[in-house]
């Protein structure tokens, strides 16, 4: 987001489900030169309250940015005073970070009179889409990074944005502008910290590869310890739901542009990632594994022993 002396719209809106580039776009909102920001939390707002900020009268621009601007408590208020602003009129201006990828109506007015900036989460399966976003930081910072080394910073420090942000800016300033990182500085730099979520532990096992699973558990489990064993077994439940389902459908003949259409993806990533993993399962098996995980979740959650091994058993047996 970036708002020159003759760039400045009455209205910013930033929204999508990537925190990282929704917390970028509101500190540099903080940050625009001879503007007053005032900061503002919509999860404990009304509209006609930010209306009644926004009608103060003030003696000098200001920018009032609302974070979670998708959890302010209604629209009667807010609507009108969108509609009623000129264009022209950039003495106040209303930023809004919108942490859904959702965009509510009040806001999608308050975007076809200013600007706005979708800010989607990059997709953990799409390796291509982590690189790319890693040589563009790079470059932002005057350095740059080819594909075999942004690569090894990927494995070396996780799919963490923030992390890989402040790794990127310590290697710019170890190799100085214009300079170019290589592998060795990031042996040299770099704390090697590699991050896994419950999906990518899921995601691995359903693709029946143990090695990968379990590794990326014992990240999981080594940041979080037993907080992250009920997400974990939630998102088992949730990826062979939904490998049933293809299979079910798989096996009734359905073709593959429907299928996709109706488990709500786009046709390269079913075709590629998710039919392939459901053709290494049959349905009957699938329907097994999830009454046992039924039975795993209530596990968890209660006063079982070894809840650890317990969920490293589930995900041996699914990945078997």
């Amino acid at each position: 987001m970036v708002a020159g002396k003759n760039s400045f719209s009455p209205f910013v809106v930033s929204f999508g489900g990537e925190n990282f580039h929704l917390d970028r776009d509101l500190d540099r909102a903080r940050h625009w030169t001879g503007r007053r920001p005032i900061l503002l939390d919509g999860s404990e707002l009304t509209d006609s309250a930010l209306v009644s900020i926004c009608e103060t009268y003030s003696d000098e621009p200001r920018t009032i940015i609302v974070d979670y601007a998708n959890k302010v408590k209604g629209d009667k208020a807010l609507k009108p005073f969108i509609e009623g602003r000129s264009v022209n009129d950039t003495s106040l201006i209303l930023v809004a970070i919108i942490r859904s990828e959702k965009l509510p109506e009040v806001w999608s007015a308050a975007l076809s009179k200013g600007k706005g900036y979708e800010r989607k989460k990059l997709k953990p399966w799409n390796t291509k889409e982590y690189l790319n976003w890693i040589k563009l930081e790079a470059d932002r910072l005057r350095v740059t990074i080819d594909d075999g080394v942004a690569q090894a910073l990927l494995q070396c420090v996780g799919p963490d944005l923030y992390r890989l942000c402040n790794e990127i800016r310590k290697l710019a300033i170890y190799v100085g502008a214009p300079g170019k990182i290589l592998k060795e500085h990031i042996s040299l730099v770099t704390t090697p910290t590699p991050q896994a979520d419950p999906y990518q532990v899921a995601e691995a096992t359903i693709a029946k590869d143990v090695r990968a699973a379990l590794v990326k558990f014992s990240y999981v489990y080594r940041n979080s310890g037993d907080e992250c064993l009920i997400p974990v077994v939630r998102a088992l439940m949730k990826q062979l739901e939904k490998t049933a389902i293809i299979r079910g459908l798989m096996d009734k003949g359905t073709p593959d542009d429907e299928i996709a259409a109706l488990v709500g993806m786009k046709e390269w990533p079913f075709r590629n990632i998710a039919a392939p993993i459901a053709r290494k399962h049959e349905l009957r098996s699938l329907v097994q594994h999830m009454g046992r995980l039924c039975k795993l979740d209530a596990d968890v959650k209660g006063p079982a022993r070894s809840k650890r091994t317990l969920v490293e058993l589930a995900m041996l047996t699914i990945a078997r």
